[in-house]
């Protein structure tokens, strides 16, 4: 396998690939923040960049990251360290406002794009059209977060935005799928799997809203069984003033269906990577000894970290256990 580095600097390409540390990572995720590359380098006093420069990254040819340098670290030593975001990371830099209806989220998304810039691959069609939006002084990656969203509410269709090369992608998470199986009998070096209730777990939801400068709790709702199971773990959201009862039972239990459960971690560890997977696919997992449940069938990688290192690659992949019965 052969990896590259290039790095753009005042019209001048520099190959960094032979002054290049071991260590280097390669980190794609689906949780609205840009893909990342990082390494260090040994100085020369060849090779020049500064903040904002332009970094490509191959994999045997196939360019596979393609972003912008925003950090450098240097020691004594003259160690410099590097950390590079894609396009994203410029999505979520930015800020817009929008009023908009009658408009799919793929429009939203190729609006902005165009407005501001960023470059576009294969977009799908979300079909889906948002009756009307009022987006405000938001950054431009939530404003097409939030259309995603409302579509997957309202379909059931998840859509997942990454930037492969440069060039923004939208993708059905069906369309995503690809045939690579992982198993604990080879395929997979080790796993770490982790159930918790501290941090994103709640079996009671508290409503208010805010009159005349006082917090007025209007609506609650609860799970009986989880909190005799757990103890009592409230979540408190404000809500518009003149809400209905049923409009508040819905925002509720829409918070408990998405909360009242035990949070549930798996990352995995392959110690054969394969550069060609990135968070947001789908693929074969088998694992059917996983505590409680076990895994045997397609899962959703969440979270994809590739680190290439004296000569090996390996590949961290961090699971969506939402999806996993």
């Amino acid at each position: 396998m052969e990896v590259q580095v290039l790095i753009g600097h005042n019209e001048v390409i520099y190959d960094a690939t032979p002054i290049i540390l071991e260590g280097l990572v390669w980190e794609s995720n689906i949780t609205g923040s840009a893909g990342e590359l990082r390494f260090s380098l040994k100085r020369d006093g060849i090779t020049e960049f500064t903040e904002g420069d332009c970094v490509l990254f191959l994999v045997d040819g196939l360019l596979t990251f393609m972003g912008y340098v925003v950090s450098k670290e240097r020691t004594s030593a003259q160690i410099i360290s590097v950390v590079a975001y894609d396009q994203l990371f410029y999505m979520g830099k930015n800020i817009d406002s929008m009023v908009y209806w009658n408009q799919t989220a793929t429009q939203i998304l190729q609006t902005l794009a165009e407005k501001h810039g960023f470059v576009m691959g294969d977009i799908a069609d979300t079909e889906w059209i948002i009756p009307q939006r009022i987006e405000a002084g938001q950054s431009i990656l939530d404003i097409i977060y939030s259309a995603l969203d409302m579509t997957q509410k309202a379909t059931g269709n998840e859509f997942f935005l990454y930037d492969v090369g440069g060039m923004l992608y939208l993708q059905n998470k069906t369309d995503l799928m690809v045939p690579v199986m992982l198993g604990y009998d080879g395929g997979i070096s080790e796993y770490y799997y982790k159930t918790d209730i501290s941090e994103d777990t709640y079996n009671s939801v508290a409503l208010y809203y805010t009159q005349d400068g006082e917090k007025q709790v209007v609506y609650v709702s609860n799970i009986p069984d989880k909190i005799e199971e757990w103890g009592g773990l409230q979540y408190v959201q404000s809500v518009e003033y003149g809400l209905n009862a049923a409009q508040m039972e819905l925002v509720a239990t829409e918070i408990l269906a998405e909360k009242g459960r035990v949070s549930k971690s798996l990352v995995v560890e392959n110690i054969n990577g394969d550069y060609l997977l990135r968070a947001g696919y789908t693929i074969g997992m088998y694992i059917p000894d996983l505590a409680e449940i076990g895994i045997d069938g397609a899962v959703l990688i969440e979270s994809c970290e590739h680190t290439f290192s004296d000569g090996m690659h390996k590949t961290k992949l961090t699971i969506r256990m939402e999806d996993v019965e």
